[in-house]
């Protein structure tokens, strides 16, 4: 039996991030990434596993790019690296002011013509992102090819990396990969000397051709892929307090608009974790929670802070001494939470609030 009391931390929901385990998944990615060098995105406060700590176990293991979303992200995630370290931002070349910029040593993925070209009189190091396929950020095929084949608008001193991204890198099958990957390669004449990158975490695993200079790595880096293929190291265990233990007359019914009866004598634990955590209130029809290897099914709504779980199947000598109950662990990972909330493992990882505290592994 696991000692979910382990942290002593009773009435707080704990998310465990085992940051070993996040080691471990870089060093794999990085000899899957080779000749290519892997980078790491870790955007979203590190896909919700912080951004320090994440930060720094990365560049203790030899990142030197990194990628976020936001300014805010990268500012914040420069005062954990060292000045050498590249941090990236996606959304772009927002904030003209080249002191901001070189400030905090961040470096902008251009996504239009105008920032592209504002970078380079401006003199701020940046990337520019090709667009083939995904419609979203990025200049359009033809965009990219008008630019740059007008050698004097871009500052190839500047130009540190030339990105895409593929569409439907998760399905090997899909013809959309060599489709994006022949795109981008047809740019391979302009300004041959500038690296390049096109690979998300499943992109990794398309093969030779689809690696470039740089892998971009995210939810891989905790161990979370659609590939059966390759065995990665799951980072993230989540524990919900044991609030209250109830044992309910039968016949009476359970939480919100009274969905659940009470058909027999039972021990009901209410559990300090709820939709404003970030738990989705599908998952109130999952049946497969589990205490070792008592089951612990959900019953009811999801509420706001709390879910009502049925503790009927464990033994009182083992109910005496827990606090805890665990929504994620080895045996139901996010990759389970996702399939039973009809979602992906992306939407579970960064949808834990602020109410749960992080308690790291090393």
């Amino acid at each position: 039996m696991i000692n979910y009391n382990k942290y002593f931390l009773k009435g707080l929901t704990v998310q465990e991030i085992n940051l070993n385990n996040l080691s471990k998944n870089y060093i794999i990615l990085s000899e899957l990434s080779k000749p290519g060098i892997a980078a790491a995105v870790i955007k979203a406060n590190a896909y919700g596993c912080g951004l320090k700590e994440t930060g720094k176990t990365l560049l203790k293991e030899g990142c030197k790019l990194f990628f976020v979303a936001k300014i805010d992200e990268g500012i914040e995630l420069r005062k954990f690296l060292t000045k050498e370290s590249k941090i990236a931002v996606f959304d772009g070349y927002l904030n003209y002011q080249d002191s901001f910029w070189k400030e905090h040593g961040l470096i902008p993925v251009c996504n239009t013509v105008e920032q592209a070209e504002l970078a380079s009189i401006n003199n701020i190091n940046f990337m520019l992102h090709i667009d083939t396929g995904m419609n979203r950020l990025g200049l359009s095929v033809k965009e990219a090819e008008n630019l740059m084949r007008d050698k004097g608008k871009l500052n190839s001193n500047n130009l540190i990396l030339i990105i895409s991204h593929f569409v439907c890198s998760d399905n090997k099958e899909s013809k959309y990969n060599n489709l994006q990957i022949k795109r981008f390669r047809n740019f391979n004449n302009f300004y041959p000397n500038v690296k390049r990158s096109i690979s998300n975490s499943h992109g990794i695993f398309l093969g030779s051709n689809a690696i470039f200079d740089f892998t971009r790595p995210g939810i891989a880096l905790y161990g979370y892929i659609n590939n059966k293929n390759y065995k990665l190291f799951p980072t993230v265990n989540l524990y919900a307090p044991i609030l209250q233990i109830r044992e309910p007359n039968i016949g009476e019914t359970v939480g919100y608009d009274a969905t659940y009866k009470i058909n027999k004598k039972s021990t009901l634990g209410i559990l300090g974790l709820g939709y404003a955590d970030g738990l989705k209130r599908c998952i109130g029809s999952r049946q497969r929670l589990s205490l070792g290897k008592f089951k612990v099914p959900i019953l009811g709504r999801v509420s706001m802070d709390t879910i009502i779980v049925d503790l009927s199947k464990i033994p009182q000598s083992i109910l005496d001494t827990i606090n805890h109950i665990p929504l994620i662990d080895d045996s139901y990972d996010i990759s389970d939470l996702a399939k039973d909330c009809d979602t992906i493992p992306y939407e579970i990882l960064t949808s834990f609030g602020n109410r749960t505290k992080k308690v790291y592994v090393y």
